[in-house]
């Protein structure tokens, strides 16, 4: 009986993987909600891991080691950020994927906000193996 249970458990993780493999949005999704969250617990490494190192803004000579600076620079002005990502568009592309993405973010020094500012973000990403890698963003302020 404990053999079968078991093996019943292992069969379904194994399914489990291969569907998580096989489906590029959830993914992709699971990447944007991820960089969301560990901008809230302050992992700047974490939050920009996704970036390639040849990431850029199309308006402007603006990189990833610039993404850092304009994350921790926000880190520090707020000790409580609450951030809320939402995929409002996403089209695939092969190894390629293009998302918008709405980002409702408030931060303070208290548990509630002080300040709040929205943002909409053209991202463009690559496949790196099994991985959503992020090459290109466009982004501008809310109302």
């Amino acid at each position: 009986m404990q053999r079968r249970r078991l093996f019943g458990v292992l069969l379904a993780a194994v399914a489990l993987a291969a569907c998580s493999r096989g489906d590029p949005e959830k993914a992709l999704r699971a990447t944007i909600a991820a960089m969301a969250l560990a901008i809230e617990q302050h992992r700047v490494a974490d939050a920009l891991e996704p970036l390639t190192e040849d990431f850029t803004r199309e308006s402007g000579e603006f990189g990833k080691q610039d993404a850092r600076r304009l994350l921790a620079a926000s880190m520090l002005r707020n000790e409580e950020i609450q951030l809320s990502a939402t995929v409002t568009a996403l089209r695939i592309e092969g190894d390629r994927a293009f998302a918008t993405v709405r980002v409702i973010a408030a931060g303070g020094s208290s548990l509630l906000p002080e300040r709040g500012q929205t943002w909409e973000f053209d991202t463009a990403w690559r496949r790196d193996g099994a991985q959503w890698k992020l090459f290109n963003a466009e982004w501008r302020e809310g109302l």
